[in-house]
């Protein structure tokens, strides 16, 4: 698949949707939505949405697969970011979406509640960040089993691109965060190329995968969509990018002081 070869420009710190991201840097990525106009109704079907292996995704997963999916600075700038969105230790309810052995949260980290829902048992046991557990595909079932307005920022590290119901799955989002939340979808430039999405790969660039993820927001009801490019620096094409896509849940002002 092909890469843009680009130097990144260097890493400044941006407030976008709320949260001041220390590492964050702009590049075509980080403006891929300045000219975007969303379509009337929702863009996607089955076509853009029916992996190649559209097999049950939990065998899949049946044996826990404890590595990394990103490189190393790549992953170290995701932490940072989550450095930056997360409520402070020991507060906050966080969700993690499509979770496994690690979130790619700072080393240390747990809110005061941290439920991790994802395809392996044994990975979401491993995971140090958590305070609950379940496993669920959200591919087979999307909703989520949480109350409305429980949670006041909701993760998903890599694995967006694998949802065959995003607008599903991100309006159930939308529902359980609550007034002002923030959700960060995560995603880098490495998959599983039968498993993702189809859309994914028409084209297979990082602005084109941050439209998509807006997309999703924007037809679920969310507000305040924005890019963060957190790629470490250098040259595309010799490391990972990495790239969280961004938006709240509208209905108040953001968590913050005073609500964690």
């Amino acid at each position: 698949m092909p890469r843009l070869i680009l130097l990144a420009t260097s890493t400044t710190a941006l407030l976008l949707s709320g949260v001041d991201v220390p590492n964050a840097k702009v590049s075509m990525t980080s403006r891929a939505l300045d000219d975007v106009e969303y379509p009337a109704s929702w863009p996607f079907d089955a076509r853009d949405l029916t992996p190649e292996d559209n097999s049950n995704d939990q065998l899949f997963y049946l044996v826990p697969k404890f590595v990394n999916h990103a490189g190393d600075e790549c992953r170290a700038s995701l932490t940072q970011y989550y450095e930056a969105a997360l409520p402070p230790k020991g507060t906050g309810a966080v969700l993690d979406l499509c979770s496994s052995w690690t979130s790619h949260y700072p080393k240390g980290y747990k809110a005061k509640r941290c439920a991790a829902l994802g395809l392996n048992a044994l990975e979401l046991l491993a995971n140090p960040c958590k305070t609950e557990w379940a496993v669920q595909n959200l591919n087979v079932d999307p909703t989520l089993p949480y109350d409305d307005d429980s949670f006041d920022v909701i993760t998903n590290s890599l694995s967006c691109d694998y949802l065959t119901s995003p607008l599903e799955v991100f309006q159930e989002m939308r529902r359980v965060l609550r007034p002002g939340g923030l959700a960060a979808m995560a995603f880098t430039n490495r998959c599983f190329p039968t498993k993702v999405v189809p859309c994914w790969t028409r084209p297979f660039t990082e602005p084109a995968h941050a439209r998509i993820v807006a997309s999703y927001y924007h037809f679920a009801g969310f507000e305040d969509i924005s890019v963060a490019d957190v790629s470490p620096d250098g040259w595309v094409g010799q490391r990972d990018p990495m790239i969280v896509v961004q938006a709240r849940a509208p209905g108040g002002g953001y968590p913050g002081e005073g609500v964690f």
